[in-house]
Formats: structure tokens, C-alpha cells, sequence
């Protein structure tokens, strides 16, 4: 199976308030922050709503040291008093950034459009979450999304509308459909396990990060993937977005957990909790042990970066997978022979549930090498019978640039 690509105010309205603590270091300062949540209608048309929600989608930039990349985001929120505005978006859309800039769409009331180009500075990100905050300080007044109250309460069928910048040059760009499902855990390349709303609106790279909203304009997710072939086969409507619960949450905790001074951001913001294991798994053949008198397809793991906390002990060695415990419960992966990535699945489920401050234990077999020697030898690769232990203590999070 292919993994996943990544893509790149209502008189009942709700107000879900965030605080820093109010006791701040001189020169720090302290937010007061409005998402703005409700389940009444922008307006009474399609025209209208999309004229009134459009402004919320911005164009974002991203300039890396080997070139920049374009997505998408939407404003979220606005710190009451500080003229500063919040914008969620991706992670991946920022990740590596050295720079970022927003473009901020205006419609007049005669219909015509225009836009202006802010420089952004980095709150947060979330990585497992593939959240990212990002936040410009316009001196005027700009328009802010409203969620929907409970996207878990969006049902498939809903209408939906995405808005984004398809192809990183076709900003405030509209796309419609429809929910085709609220629910599926799907595996993203370079993130994992994710929990997804799919949808069949056209979605394109530069799209990511942008938003997906009902037929009352509101909030319902934040577009992050999509299906571009499948088991080698171009597919096309299978297209996926963050739930705007999910979306919310992630975006709540890095603006709430961020630090700024005379408006610098000194602490990048975090979700409390979040843990960065960076593990990869995958299901291979070996052979049983080292007569090499058979094979069976056996879980395989590894550290997936240099800032794994395995990495100092494994490098980028594969190794076979025996068990995994975390705080003490142990799930078993030593049984050879399954053909089924269930074995897969189950090793991402677990570690994408791992917190900060769990003991992770791995009991793992080393990946040895067998040469048959003479001129045309070739080597065979086997699982040594040695089981071997490391432990962990999974740690907070935070995304530094």
C-alpha cells in the first residue's frame, strides 16, 4: 500500500478563550486569545459565505537554504490588544524554514481583489500532528475563521468547500464536494499514523494547510494529503483533511504554550505531552537464524531520524522487532511468518500514543549478514537468536527550526 503524499460572525457564536499565565516576565506578553467556534451560518448564500470566508485563507511561503516552498493557511485568531493574528497551517508546510510570508486576500464591496504580503514569524509546530502556527502583525483589521463547535458532529455527504493556493499560484482558489468519510487512519509519509477526514473536493500541492469548510462557512478541517496513485494506479477525489477538533487543539496549545518578548517569539510553542520517538517499521524477509534453512517475514524498526532517541544506539541499522512495552504494558511482535501489515500498523499505533515521560522498552534481534564466499558469493541476511533491550524516556517535543 502506498503511504499518503502530503500536499502540499454568527450571533450564536462561541468563543473557546485561551490565556497565558497572567504573572509574565517584564516585556513578555501575556495573550488573551478568541477561536471563534459556532454552528450558525455566514450568511444566507454561497456567494456571500465564500466572499466573507475567502479572506481567512492566506498563501504562505516558506524559504528553506535550498529554496522555498509554497501552501497555504488560515487565520484563526486575533490577541486582543496586541494588533497580532494567528494562522494555523501545516507542518510540513513550514518544516526547515528560515523565512515565511502570508498573503492576505481583501474583497472590496464592488467584488474586486487584491492582496498584500505579510512577513510571518514561527509560534509552533506540531510534527505527529502535522499542525503548525504561524503569526503576522498586519496594523489593520483582518478577517478570522470561525470553527464549526464539533467537527465530530460532521457527517458524510456534508458539502464542503476547500480554499487554498493550488500550485503555490493560484491563491483563494475554491474547490467543492462533499465528506466522503469522517474517520480514517491513514499513514503519512514522514509522520505516521493519522486519524483523517476524507473528502472528494480537488485538492493539489499548495493546497496544504488550507481550509475545509462547510456549506455554512465554517471551519470543519485543515487539508493535509492526498492520493496522487495507489498500488501504482493514478487515482484522483481521494484527498484528506485534520478535523477541525484536532486542528483546534493542536493550534490552542502552541499559541497558549509560546512565549514572546517586545514581540519576539523566545519560546516556540509546544502541545503538552507530545513526544518525539521518530521510529519507522516495516515488514520484511529474513531468514530464521543463521543455517539459513528458512525465512519468514518478520516486523523490522528503526530510528527514522538523527533525532530519534534510539538513534545513538542503533544508528541506521534496521532491526528486528521482538516486543515493544510502554509504561510497563508489552505487546508482542516475535511471531514470524504473518504476511498481514497488522504487525505495522499495530507498532505505529503504539508508538504514535507514546507521551512525554513514558518508559519505552524495545527488546529487538540484531540483522546479521551471512556470505556464501567463492567468486559469485553473495550474502544472506538472517535474524541473530539474541534478544537485546533498550530503554527510553520519551521526551517533550519542541519544534526549533
Amino acid at each position: 500500500m502506498k503511504k499518503q503524499k502530503l500536499v502540499c460572525g454568527a450571533a450564536l457564536a462561541l468563543s473557546l478563550m485561551l490565556a497565558l499565565c497572567a504573572c509574565t516576565p517584564m516585556g513578555e506578553t501575556a495573550y488573551r486569545v478568541t477561536l471563534k467556534e459556532s454552528d450558525a451560518p455566514i450568511a444566507t448564500t454561497a456567494e456571500e459565505m465564500l466572499a466573507a470566508i475567502r479572506p481567512t485563507v492566506v498563501d504562505v511561503t516558506c524559504y528553506t537554504e535550498s529554496g522555498a516552498s509554497a501552501g497555504s493557511g488560515v487565520i484563526i485568531s486575533e490577541a486582543v490588544g496586541e494588533g497580532e493574528y494567528f494562522i494555523v497551517t501545516n507542518h510540513h508546510v513550514i518544516e526547515g524554514g528560515t523565512a515565511y510570508y502570508v498573503d492576505v486576500l481583501t474583497i472590496k464591496e464592488d467584488g474586486s481583489e487584491s492582496t498584500v504580503l505579510y512577513e510571518a514569524d514561527l509560534v509552533g509546530s506540531s510534527k505527529k500532528r502535522d499542525i503548525a502556527v504561524l503569526s503576522v502583525r498586519p496594523g489593520t483589521e483582518l478577517s478570522t475563521a470561525t470553527f464549526i463547535d464539533d467537527s465530530d458532529r460532521v457527517k458524510v455527504g456534508a458539502e464542503v468547500f476547500a480554499i487554498g493556493n493550488p500550485l503555490g499560484i493560484l491563491g483563494g482558489t475554491v474547490t467543492h464536494g462533499i465528506v466522503s468519510a469522517t474517520e480514517r487512519d491513514v499513514s503519512i509519509d514522514e509522520i505516521g499514523t493519522m486519524t483523517l477526514m476524507q473528502t472528494d473536493t480537488s485538492i493539489n500541492g499548495g493546497n496544504s494547510g488550507g481550509g475545509l469548510f462547510n456549506a455554512q462557512g465554517l471551519l470543519i478541517g485543515i487539508i493535509n494529503s492526498g492520493f496522487d496513485s495507489y498500488n501504482g494506479q493514478s487515482v484522483e477525489g481521494l484527498n484528506f483533511a485534520i478535523p477541525a477538533n484536532d486542528a483546534k487543539y493542536a493550534a490552542s496549545e502552541l499559541i497558549s504554550t509560546h512565549r514572546e518578548t517586545d514581540g519576539i517569539v523566545t519560546q516556540y510553542g509546544y502541545v503538552e505531552g507530545d513526544a518525539r520517538m521518530d521510529l519507522s517499521f516495516d515488514l520484511t524477509a529474513l531468514y530464521t537464524d543463521a543455517t539459513l534453512s528458512a525465512r519468514a517475514n518478520f516486523l523490522i524498526g528503526g530510528a527514522a531520524s538523527t533525532e530519534s532517541p534510539l538513534y545513538a544506539t542503533w544508528g541506521g541499522n534496521a532491526k528486528v522487532i521482538v516486543s515493544v512495552s510502554v509504561g510497563g504494558k508489552r505487546q508482542d511482535f516475535s511471531a514470524g511468518g504473518s504476511g498481514s501489515y497488522d504487525l505495522m500498523e499495530e507498532a505505529n499505533s503504539l508508538i504514535a500514543d507514546v507521551v512525554a515521560g513514558d518508559e519505552v522498552t524495545i527488546e529487538y534481534r540484531e540483522i546479521l549478514g551471512r556470505s556464501t564466499g567463492g567468486f559469485f558469493g553473495s550474502t544472506y541476511y538472517y535474524a541473530d537468536s539474541a534478544v537485546k533491550t533498550i530503554s527510553v524516556t520519551a521526551e517533550q517535543y519542541i519544534y526549533e527550526p
